[in-house]
C-alpha cells in the first residue's frame, strides 16, 4: 500500500556524497529530520507509517512524497534509512522490515537516544550496516534544517554506519559525537537531565513558588530570569564558576530552614531536595569555594531530615 507519488532517481551505491535516504516513522523528529535532509538537498525516496491513518496524514502533509505502510511495503534501497519511532519500538519494526526484504548492505540508523544500535540487530543479521543517530535537541515537528545547526547529535554503530552517520551531521551542520555502545544509556540520562528534568525541576519550583507566595500567575515571570541567568553563566563559565547560592558559601542554617518548610508544606519534596543539595555540595567542593568539613556537616544535614521524614512515613 502506498500514497503519493514515486520519486525519480537513484545515486550510484557506495557513491562518496549521501543523496537518498528513507524514513521510517511519522512523529515529530521524523517530520522536522525529514524536512531537514530535504532543505539540505538530498531526495526521500519513501516515508514508512505504522497504521493507514499515519499514512494518509504524512500523505496530506507531503502531498509529494511517497509514503508506505511499515511491515508492508519494502524499504527501497538508499544511502541511508532512518528508523524514527519511540524507543520501545525499535527492535519490533527493525523485525517487520527485516521481514518486509530490506535491501542487502544497506545503511540503516535509528534515533533513539537510549538504544544503542544492537536494538537494530534484526537489520544486522539481514545484512545491513546498523548504527544510531541521536539529535541532541527537542523538535514538535514542524522545524527543518535551522533546528538541526550547531547542536550535538550522539552516533555510534559499525564503522561503514558511523562513517555515514558523521557524514549527515557534517550535512545538517550538526557536531557529531560517537558514543561507546555500552553507555548510550547513560549518554541519555544526561541529555533528559540537562532537557526534561530541568523542565521538571522548573516545574517543582514554580509549585513552591505558589505555596509560599499565593501568586498562581507569576512563578514563571519571576522564577524565569533567575533560570535563564543561572543557565546562562553555567554555559558561559562552566558550572563549578558560575555555582551561587546556600551551598556554596556553606550556610547551614538556610539548608535546615529549607528543609523545616518543606517537611511542613510540601514534605513529598523533601527526597528530591536532599538528593539535590547532596549533588551540589561535591559540586561546590569542585569548585574549591566549600571545605571538606564544612561539606560533612552539611550531608549530615540533609541525611538527618531525609531519614526523619522517611521515618514519619514509616
Amino acid at each position: 500500500m502506498t500514497f503519493g507519488s514515486q520519486s525519480k532517481g537513484m545515486p550510484p551505491r557506495g557513491s562518496e556524497w549521501l543523496d537518498s535516504f528513507s524514513v521510517v516513522g511519522t512523529g515529530a523528529l521524523a517530520r522536522s529530520l525529514l524536512r531537514a535532509l530535504i532543505e539540505h538537498g538530498l531526495t526521500c525516496l519513501v516515508v514508512h507509517a505504522r497504521t493507514e491513518e499515519s499514512a494518509r496524514s504524512i500523505a496530506a502533509l507531503l502531498p509529494e512524497m511517497r509514503v508506505g505502510i511499515i511491515g508492508q511495503d519494502p524499504v527501497p534501497s538508499s544511502d541511508v534509512t532512518f528508523v524514527v519511532v519511540s524507543d520501545d519500538a525499535v527492535t519490533e519494526v527493525a523485525t517487520l522490515l527485516a521481514a518486509s526484504g530490506m535491501p542487502e548492505n544497506q545503511v540503516v540508523l535509528h534515533t533513539s537516544g537510549v538504544h544503542a544500535s544492537d536494538a537494530l540487530q534484526p537489520l544486522a543479521d539481514a545484512g545491513a550496516a546498523v548504527g544510531s543517530f541521536h539529535p541532541l535537541q527537542t523538535f514538535t515537528g514542524n522545524e527543518g534544517k535551522e533546528r538541526f545547526k550547531g547542536i550535538t547529535i550522539g552516533v555510534e554503530g559499525s564503522e561503514t554506519a558511523l562513517r555515514t552517520a558523521h557524514h549527515l551531521a557534517d550535512d545538517l551542520l550538526a557536531m557529531a559525537v560517537t558514543i561507546p555502545s555500552d553507555r548510550k544509556a547513560l549518554y541519555h540520562a544526561a541529555a533528559v537531565m540537562a532537557g526534561n528534568n530541568a523542565i521538571a525541576m522548573l516545574a517543582t519550583a514554580a509549585d513552591l513558588w505558589e505555596r509560599a507566595t499565593t501568586d498562581t500567575q507569576g512563578a514563571h515571570d519571576a522564577l524565569g530570569p533567575l533560570t535563564m541567568q543561572s543557565v546562562t553563566n553555567a554555559l558561559r563559565v562552566g558550572p563549578e564558576a558560575a555555582l551561587t547560592g546556600p551551598v556554596v558559601r556553606g550556610d547551614i542554617g538556610t539548608l535546615q530552614r529549607h528543609l523545616e518548610a518543606l517537611q511542613k508544606y510540601a514534605d513529598h519534596l523533601v527526597p528530591m531536595y536532599a538528593a539535590v543539595v547532596t549533588e551540589t555540595v561535591h559540586l561546590a567542593m569542585r569548585s574549591g569555594r566549600l571545605s571538606t568539613e564544612r561539606a560533612v556537616e552539611m550531608l549530615d544535614v540533609v541525611a538527618r531530615d531525609l531519614t526523619s521524614a522517611t521515618n514519619e512515613e514509616d
